[in-house]
């Protein structure tokens, strides 16, 4: 194959595989089983995928019961405007080494990205209310500052992708001669090979170090704790895209490994995620599902004492609508585990149906799309259909709780 079709195949995929957080969310929960920009900080490899664009998110929007005040009588009074969380922007530029003679040769291509104040998913170990939090109610453990992604990907003339990418936030104080700080680190490094002329391999793999110095409350006062110090977290994860001209569409395996060590309460934490799946392009849209089995465990004191199995399957479709630039998207998972306490307590789990968080039961969205170069997506509140008269009888707390958008120069 020669270089120029090389590229034309490749700007094919782009135009069809742009993401955003947004339409992820609404279309399925997660993108284990499609290529997205979104992949870039898992594996940076495919930066050079999405080459010189500009991509970010407003942040991310939900009820609040401490300022909505929404079971007082006047409801209406109690409820407060704030901006969502969590906003991020940033940019990749590439920059083709060697463009031949006729300049239609865009093989070797290096990229440069950089995204600022993205939240990474360790964030949650510092977050008060999540489940991971490292802490207690009366805990004080900083959030980590500065947030920043450093990305760097190169192709090669036979279109193999190789790239490493950097996260980092840190935040410290001293209060009373006591030092609270909170930390982030992440490294990765990953490939996106072509293993036959049908066939691209993408592995990925990754680490880092987490560190939490926090202010535990106790019966003589505020003492210094250490949460975390410099405890290692890695991931493995790996999938292959296999093309099927039958249905236009790929067949992908996938398969994901986390660990997790922290140092208090020696807690070793092991996740597995193996499935299949499959995507394919409809008429005017876009559809994929995915069946995965789900396996864990969490020793704490050097015992193990928490073992869950289970599964989970997931859906997501767009259309387009009416013209080209409007599209609809839905998609929805359900996850069930069976989840071992000890050695003679058990119990069964699934993911929420109504709370309305990212990984609940259904999501639904939209999204526009400009000259295919402007892209701009929505996740819509899941009570929308029911409450959208009250946007003229009385507030409501929103419409969308996600909105993030691509631009490509």
């Amino acid at each position: 194959m020669n270089k120029s079709l090389m590229w034309m195949l490749a700007a094919g995929c782009v135009a069809g595989s742009f993401a955003t957080d947004a339409r992820i969310v609404s279309m399925g929960r997660h993108d284990a089983f499609f290529m997205d920009e979104v992949s870039i900080f898992r594996n940076p490899a495919n930066i050079s995928i999405y080459p010189n664009m500009v991509y970010g998110s407003i942040g991310y929007y939900m009820p609040d019961s401490t300022r909505d005040n929404t079971n007082t009588q006047f409801s209406a009074m109690g409820k407060s405007n704030r901006d969502p969380v969590d906003p991020f922007w940033g940019a990749t530029v590439s920059y083709c080494v060697d463009n031949g003679t006729d300049g239609a040769n865009q093989y070797p291509m290096i990229s440069f990205g950089a995204m600022f104040n993205r939240r990474d998913e360790m964030m949650d170990y510092f977050t008060p209310g999540n489940s991971k939090y490292l802490g207690g109610e009366s805990d004080t453990i900083l959030q980590p500052l500065g947030k920043v992604d450093l990305l760097l990907g190169y192709v090669m003339k036979n279109g193999g992708m190789i790239g490493i990418g950097a996260y980092g936030a840190l935040n410290k104080q001293e209060i009373n001669s006591r030092l609270l700080k909170s930390a982030i680190y992440r490294g990765n490094i990953g490939v996106n090979w072509p293993v036959a002329k049908s066939m691209d391999l993408e592995l990925s793999v990754g680490g880092g170090t987490i560190t939490a110095y926090g202010a535990e409350y106790g019966n003589t006062g505020h003492s210094n704790t250490k949460y975390a110090d410099k405890d290692y977290f890695g991931r493995i994860e790996g999938r292959l895209f296999s093309a099927l001209p039958n249905i236009n569409g790929d067949f992908v395996p996938h398969i994901r490994v986390d660990v997790l060590e922290l140092s208090r309460n020696k807690v070793t934490q092991v996740d597995l995620a193996a499935g299949i799946g499959f995507n394919l392009n409809i008429d005017k849209g876009f559809f994929w599902s995915g069946l995965e089995f789900l396996y864990g465990t969490k020793d704490y004191n050097g015992e193990q004492s928490n073992e869950s199995i289970g599964a989970k399957i997931s859906f997501g479709i767009e259309k387009n609508i009416w013209t080209d630039w409007l599209v609809l998207r839905t998609g929805g998972q359900k996850k069930v585990l069976f989840i071992k306490d000890g050695p003679s307590n058990y119990r069964m789990e699934e993911n929420a149906s109504d709370n309305g968080l990212d990984d609940d039961f259904l999501g639904i969205g939209f999204g526009l799309n400009i000259d295919n170069r402007l892209r701009v997506d929505f996740v819509v509140a899941e009570d929308i259909f029911y409450t959208l008269t009250n946007l003229v009888s009385a507030p409501q707390h929103h419409l969308f709780n996600r909105v993030s958008a691509t631009y490509s120069f």
